[in-house]
């Protein structure tokens, strides 16, 4: 189906959104109980149920971001192909690891992908985050770590029936719901299953101490343990490995539900570490593995993008990459192809810097990217340099619509423009659910001082 079709078909869709955000909003305007006394339930209700990122609730608007089913199916449908996608990179990278260069893998990151975990996924628990306009999606990161803010879906949906404006609203609209902590605890138990390991895992949380996402760890754990799982919350330097078994003093682990970032992680420890040993002796099923890394890394976008690897996907693999996929390269002087054209890179991007968007690699929480339309050229040409000297890509900007949300604090609410990314997480190969966040900035990230949203679809 072209463009203009899937746009003349979803055109009855689209007004039935923006018909039923109209009606929220005049809700919101007719409801005398938006008071601060309200806001401050609404604020202290994430508190209580660790809605936070570090002490700050994530929480800023008054109304979910609501998807037709239609524009979910689709935006799952996407996710789901280009899942499939990045499956073939790391197949292709683990036949021949001199391509694990192209992304920028490091020595050491190239032989932990090379250890084989136990289980086929390269990556079981993802999150893609993209940006849904109508029928247009753009994808702009693949988080193949292990994404955040999994329960946090659910709790901000839960706390937006104490709005009077939700309350009504749902009794005119059939609204579905996602869960994606059970997604979450399903994948677990299948790849610990695919690993070799039958009964109920015992399940480490495995990240450093004191983060901002703390809260999202507590409730994760009460989840699992609720589902008859023994879960833990512990740090690399806590773990010990003895007589064949990873250990948390006297918690023997089954499974490791790895929330520390590879690279940061290897730059404290060396190979002798205990979870490290326990790996590369199949102790323990680790999710997700090393080999996540491969496509984590913002230069898979290249990949994805680059004639020279059209003959890895299929028919229609290419065509929804070259529909929701931004052009991206990994910066260095060379000659590479843009929109048909054969182009020096850096001296095109440096003539151009309104159309491109700089990024680190290999980093997260919105860190280090810079908008070429946003600074001079003197400015431009210093953050080209940098790149030069580090690890970065360019990508090309997309032109991002703004939609207005209903904001409040402790004190009032306005409706205002925001950026919204819509980020679907994806378990082993299935999309359940989405984060959803709000900023007036482009940058669109919690880490970056921007909020979040509830989200539902808005069924037929």
């Amino acid at each position: 189906m072209s463009d203009q079709e899937i746009q003349m078909e979803g055109a009855p869709d689209r007004q039935m959104r923006d018909k039923a955000i109209r009606e929220y909003h005049e809700l919101l305007a007719a409801d005398k109980g938006l008071t601060p006394d309200l806001f401050h339930r609404l604020k202290s209700g994430m508190t209580t149920m660790r809605l936070l990122h570090g002490t700050r609730a994530v929480g800023v608007s008054l109304r979910p971001h609501f998807l037709t089913r239609r524009q979910y199916d689709l935006l799952a449908d996407y996710s789901q192909t280009l899942f499939s996608t990045f499956n073939k990179i790391t197949e292709a990278m683990l036949a021949n690891p001199e391509l694990m260069g192209l992304v920028g893998l490091t020595e050491r990151e190239t032989r932990w992908a090379e250890v084989d975990p136990g289980y086929a996924m390269p990556a079981i628990t993802t999150r893609l985050d993209a940006f849904v306009n109508g029928d247009e999606i753009k994808y702009v990161e693949y988080n193949a770590e292990n994404p955040s803010s999994l329960p946090d879906q659910a709790g901000l949906n839960q706390l937006l029936f104490e709005v009077k404006a939700m309350q009504q609203f749902s009794e005119h609209y059939r609204l579905h719901q996602f869960r994606p902590m059970a997604g979450l605890l399903k994948a677990l138990l299948a790849t610990f299953e695919e690993w070799g390991g039958s009964g109920a895992p015992h399940v480490a949380i495995l990240d450093w101490a004191d983060l901002p996402t703390q809260g999202e760890f507590v409730i994760l754990r009460n989840y699992f343990a609720s589902h008859g799982v023994p879960t833990i919350i512990c740090t690399p330097d806590e773990l010990e490995y003895q007589d064949g078994r990873l250990i948390r003093e006297d918690f023997k682990i089954d499974v490791v539900y790895k929330r520390v970032i590879i690279h940061e992680f290897f730059e404290k420890y060396d190979d002798s570490h205990p979870l490290l040993k326990a790996y590369l002796n199949h102790d323990v099923c680790m999710v997700n593995c090393f080999r996540c890394k491969m496509v984590h890394k913002k230069a898979g976008f290249e990949i994805l993008t680059d004639e020279l690897y059209r003959h890895w996907y299929s028919a229609k693999e290419l065509e929804v990459i070259e529909k929701t996929v931004p052009w991206t390269r990994v910066i260095r002087e060379r000659k590479t192809d843009y929109r048909g054209d054969r182009i020096d890179l850096v001296e095109y991007i440096r003539k151009y810097r309104e159309n491109f968007v700089l990024k680190p690699n290999d980093d997260y929480g919105g860190h280090g990217i810079f908008f070429g339309g946003n600074l001079n050229e003197a400015e431009w040409d210093d953050r080209l340099v940098k790149a030069l000297e580090g690890s970065y890509v360019v990508q090309e900007k997309l032109e991002l619509k703004m939609e207005e949300f209903p904001i409040f604090n402790e004190k009032e609410w306005s409706l205002q423009p925001m950026f919204v990314d819509t980020n679907p997480f994806i378990f082993r190969g299935e999309v359940d659910g989405a984060m959803v966040r709000l900023s007036d900035s482009p940058v669109v990230n919690v880490s970056s001082g921007g909020g979040e949203t509830g989200f539902f679809v808005l069924e037929d």
